[in-house]
C-alpha cells in the first residue's frame, strides 16, 4: 500500500512539474516576439492544463489509504432503503462534546494520533472508511466519533491508545437500516437525510432501535459534491 500511495504521489508531482515547465518554455520562446499576448497565452495554458489535472488530484484523497470496509449482507432493499447485516466489529472511538460542524474534527486529530502510532506500541495502523459520527444516547450535546479497525485485528491485539480520550471496543452485531446520498458534511444535508431515512422506515416493517449514525467514506480534499455518505440507524 506504501508504494502505492507513493507512486500516486510521485506521478502527482511529475505532471505538476510539467505544467510549470511547459507554461515556462511557451513564455521563454514566444514571450519576446509576442509580449504581452504571450504572456496572456501563457496563462490561459497553466488555466487550461490545471482544469485537466484538478479531477486527476481530487481522486488523491485520504481514502486512497482505506483498505479495509466493514462488510456486511443486505437483508432488504426498497427503493432507496437498504437493510443491512453487520457482524460484531471493533472500533477506535472518542466522546466529543463540541456542535455538529466541529465534533468531527476534534475527533478525528485523536483517532487519526492513534493509528498513527500514538499508541503503546508506536504501531501503525491501516486507515479505514467510513468515520462514523453518533450523538450520545442521553442527548447532553455529545458525540461518539469511531474508526472502525482493520479485519485482521481482534481486540487483545490492537495496542492501547497513548491519549486517554481514545478507547477500542467492540460493537455487537447490528441490523442497520441505511440511506445513501453524494453532497457536502453540513448539519442541514445530514439532518435532511436523516428526515428521509425515518420516513421511509415509517412506511416499513422495521422499528428504530438505536441513535442515528452518520457515516463518512471520503477525505475532505475529495470535492463535496463526490462525497460518498450515508445516514444508518439501528432496527428490529
Amino acid at each position: 500500500m506504501s508504494s502505492i500511495i507513493s507512486l500516486i504521489i510521485s506521478t502527482t508531482f511529475l505532471v505538476l512539474k510539467g505544467i510549470i515547465t511547459a507554461s515556462g518554455s511557451v513564455r521563454d520562446s514566444v514571450g519576446s516576439a509576442c509580449g504581452v499576448e504571450a504572456g496572456l497565452g501563457t496563462l490561459r495554458i497553466k488555466s487550461i492544463m490545471i482544469r485537466l489535472i484538478l479531477p486527476f488530484l481530487a481522486l488523491l484523497p485520504i481514502e486512497s489509504l482505506a483498505i479495509y470496509k466493514p462488510e456486511y449482507v443486505v437483508l432488504e432493499k426498497v427503493g432507496d432503503l437498504e437493510i443491512r447485516q453487520y457482524p460484531i466489529l471493533i472500533v477506535a472511538r472518542t466522546r466529543v462534546e463540541a456542535d455538529f460542524e466541529d465534533a468531527g474534527n476534534l475527533a478525528f486529530r485523536r483517532l487519526a494520533g492513534y493509528i498513527f502510532g500514538g499508541n503503546s506500541g508506536q504501531q501503525k495502523i491501516s486507515m479505514t472508511a467510513p468515520v462514523t459520527m453518533a450523538p450520545e444516547s442521553d442527548g447532553e450535546g455529545a458525540y461518539w466519533i469511531s474508526f472502525f479497525m482493520p479485519a485482521e485485528y481482534e481486540l487483545a491485539d490492537l495496542p492501547e491508545p497513548t491519549d486517554g480520550m481514545v478507547e477500542i471496543t467492540r460493537l455487537p452485531a447490528l441490523k442497520m437500516a441505511v440511506v445513501a446520498y453524494k453532497g457536502n458534511w453540513s448539519q442541514e444535508n445530514y439532518h435532511a437525510h436523516k428526515e428521509r431515512l425515518m420516513t421511509l422506515l415509517a412506511g416499513s416493517r422495521w422499528t428504530v432501535s438505536g441513535e442515528p449514525v452518520w457515516a463518512r467514506y471520503n477525505s475532505p480534499l475529495r470535492p463535496s459534491f463526490m462525497r460518498s455518505n450515508e445516514v444508518m440507524v439501528p432496527v428490529e
